[in-house]
């Protein structure tokens, strides 16, 4: 096959553009021709493979008329003739679903959230499954998320878990370092990533633990009003926003532990990647966390806004640190199921199929 393009939504930090930066490369092996197009105009954070093409199609059209956009992308397909249209993220798949709607391109959606019905009408989980249906493949990141998708759209969907972008040289390099009384997380500072939930829990864990700071490396509309919280529990000179890192992993190997406390996720990259890294996780029962971790052996669970719950987690990670480092040690065995060189062989696969 010679041509490739890919739908997505931003190039910016975030999960599913991680995994589009982690597949450029094996992609460009593959394919002749690869395009990412992006419906919106935000700045590139991560960097890919410098034989993909990325274009903007709001700089195309000049204009944030969603409209617009679906009637030059349509254009742009009939043109390009691609041999597989990939797309990211539900709202967009949709988008490109109705746009291309009868040309005959061979199209897969790829499903990077928890689709079930989580802040969610009920008439917005009928429109996906039924615009889905016109998709050839529906790729999910879960076995959880595979069972939103029943009947016919069952049979077309197929899991692939996230890669994990990780040298080897890395995995289990949290065991060996020196530990400081620091907790950390890597999530947007949206509405979904429940960020108030751990700053009050860290707010309570503070009280016994004085020293320890809590770093959420992250971007969101949400940063003032975390910061807000934080002063209102007296911890504002313990919490830490410094935003998104690219040296993400070095920053994060002499922390105690990582939290994270979604309500809802589709596989998160923080969470697989901090795992191979050896350290121990504390994660909100979501799509990954419930397919990955055993609660107690490679990591701990938590009830979504269970913030006494994320505490006594918390408290258990900080007060034990021999289980703490055995549960970092076997979360380093994940790396065997999600190392990026197999997962992404699976996406070639699959799209060649």
């Amino acid at each position: 096959m010679s041509k490739l393009i890919i739908s997505c939504a931003t190039l910016a930090a975030g999960g599913a553009e991680r995994v589009l930066s982690t597949l450029s490369a094996p992609l460009a092996d593959k394919y002749e021709t690869v395009i990412y197009v992006m419906w919106l105009n935000v700045p590139i954070f991560y960097n890919l493979d410098e034989r993909v093409k990325i274009l903007s199609i709001e700089n195309k059209v000049g204009s944030k008329n969603d409209v617009k956009k679906m009637l030059w992308f349509r254009s742009f397909i009939k043109k390009e003739r691609p041999d597989i249209l990939l797309s990211f993220l539900e709202p967009f798949n949709i988008r490109v679903l109705i746009s291309t709607l009868g040309l005959g391109v061979r199209t897969f959606v790829a499903e990077r959230n928890d689709p079930h019905g989580v802040n969610k009408y009920w008439f917005v989980d009928q429109l996906e499954k039924c615009v889905y249906r016109l998709a050839d493949k529906i790729l999910v990141q879960t076995e959880t998320i595979k069972k939103f998708f029943d009947g016919s759209l069952k049979e077309r969907t197929i899991v692939i878990y996230n890669p994990v972008n990780l040298q080897p040289e890395m995995v289990g390099k949290a065991l060996n370092v020196d530990k400081k009384k620091r907790i950390v997380s890597v999530a947007r500072l949206t509405p979904q990533k429940n960020n108030d939930v751990l700053i009050k829990a860290f707010a309570k864990f503070y009280v016994n633990h004085p020293g320890y700071t809590l770093t959420i490396y992250g971007i969101g509309e949400l940063k003032e009003e975390l910061g807000r919280l934080a002063a209102s529990l007296g911890v504002e000179n313990s919490v830490i926003m410094p935003g998104p890192s690219k040296t993400i992993h070095e920053d994060i190997l002499d922390a105690e532990m990582m939290c994270l406390v979604s309500s809802r996720e589709g596989m998160s990259n923080s969470m697989i990647e901090s795992m191979c890294l050896g350290l121990p996780c504390i994660c909100t029962k979501v799509s990954g966390a419930i397919d990955l971790i055993r609660d107690g052996e490679n990591g701990l669970l938590v009830d979504i806004g269970d913030v006494d719950g994320l505490l006594k987690k918390m408290n258990y990670i900080a007060d034990n640190s021999n289980s703490a480092k055995e549960i970092g040690e076997k979360a380093t065995k994940l790396y065997q199921l999600l190392n990026k060189e197999k997962i992404c062989k699976e996406w070639i696969h699959v799209l060649g199929e």
